[in-house]
């Protein structure tokens, strides 16, 4: 705004003012002194009626109590604790500039009527006694205060606004990051959970001479950990992508289950775009698999769901295992199930919920509910 208009930057220049002011001052100060100069030399013919001095009016004053008037403002805070010794010097203020344009109607009459400066005090009596004693200086000082702290007030308001906007943005931009450090740091939780676990099945895969099997999970294993790599720094992740995982993930499973292990997919077609946490299905699985098919040998379902359900978003996890352990349900469950419902809450709050329950007759059910979007949030 400054480059296209360069007044802008004069007004808000203090000295721009303060030239200004001397301007005026010497325009009302020389005018009248060289109207009167024959006068003000002494000549007889000279009469001081008939000049400026004589003539101009006494509210001009008013533009060299300029400065002493906006500083009084500045200095005199009505914010603090001492405002009543604020308000009290505005009033004897107020009162010197009253009593101050009486005394120069009072030496305008004196000099007017070539009187000694002795008759001052009975002129200003006279006027009093008169009615012509002004109070409008008072009202005018009163007025104009008001003025400049209501202006000041408004400026006050508007930058403690704009500053509160200013700290609520900076806020949220914190709290954001602070989230994605959070997640980062949870997922990475879950990367050495599942890398051990697998590790773990190859290992038993090689002492029982499964070579061939141990070097297609070793394969499988870097592509899995190659795809979770290349969405370390993503919070979100569409449905789709997750299920893609997940699949690479079973087939690694698959293989130290062999033929046991049955996977069924219920995922409506709607919700393939939707967005999730990323990362979010697989602890859930693995835990399905830890506590559910591992622990019965006649164990073998886990069934992947996924539907809408007015704005939001219902998938879960089934397997047909044994109900759940007794040391989760009063000590609380495991990092997997821990980590998703930290990450749910710090990106949905209250929005989604996560539980996890026995399925009567057989198996446990993981279901998360959250808010259905397919744009990602910035």
């Amino acid at each position: 705004m400054s480059e296209r208009n360069p007044w802008f930057v004069y007004w808000r220049d203090w000295r721009f003012w303060a030239a200004l002011w001397v301007l005026g001052s010497a325009i009302l100060l020389g005018v009248p002194a060289w109207d009167a100069r024959s006068w003000l030399a002494g000549s007889p013919q000279a009469s001081f009626r008939q000049t400026h001095l004589g003539t101009w009016p006494v509210e001009t004053v008013w533009w060299f109590f300029a400065p002493l008037v906006l500083w009084l403002q500045s200095r005199l805070t009505l914010l603090d604790r001492r405002w009543p010794w604020a308000l009290a010097l505005h009033v004897l203020a107020a009162v010197l500039i009253a009593g101050l344009f009486i005394g120069l109607d009072a030496v305008r009459l004196l000099i007017a009527n070539h009187l000694p400066w002795s008759f001052l005090p009975t002129i200003i009596h006279d006027l009093r006694t008169a009615g012509r004693w002004s109070y409008l200086p008072l009202l005018i000082y009163s007025l104009v205060m008001a003025a400049l702290y209501a202006v000041s007030f408004y400026r006050e308001w508007r930058a403690g606004q704009q500053l509160t906007g200013e700290l609520r943005l900076a806020n949220a931009r914190l709290e954001t990051r602070l989230v994605r450090a959070s997640l980062d740091a949870l997922k990475m939780q879950l990367h050495p959970h599942f890398l051990f676990n697998t590790l773990n099945s190859i290992t038993s895969l090689i002492r029982n001479h499964r070579t061939q099997e141990a070097e297609d999970v070793v394969a499988g294993l870097g592509e899995l950990l190659r795809r979770a790599l290349d969405h370390r720094q993503e919070a979100m992740a569409t449905l789709e992508s997750e299920l893609e995982f997940l699949r690479r993930y079973f087939d690694i499973e698959r293989i130290r289950f062999q033929d046991r292990l049955q996977i069924e997919y219920d995922v409506q077609p709607d919700c393939v775009l939707a967005l999730v946490p990323c990362l979010l299905l697989q602890p859930l699985a693995e835990n399905a698999m830890k506590h559910g098919i591992s622990r019965d040998p006649e164990a073998r379902l886990l069934r992947i769901s996924a539907r809408c359900e007015r704005s939001q978003l219902v998938l879960t996890v089934y397997n047909d295992g044994p109900p759940l352990p007794r040391d989760e349900l009063i000590e609380g469950p495991g990092i997997g199930v821990q980590n998703t419902r930290a990450r749910l809450h710090m990106l949905y709050g209250d929005e989604a919920r996560f539980e996890l329950r026995d399925q009567p007759p057989r198996g446990v059910l993981a279901r998360v509910t959250l808010p259905f979007n397919t744009t990602p949030v910035p």
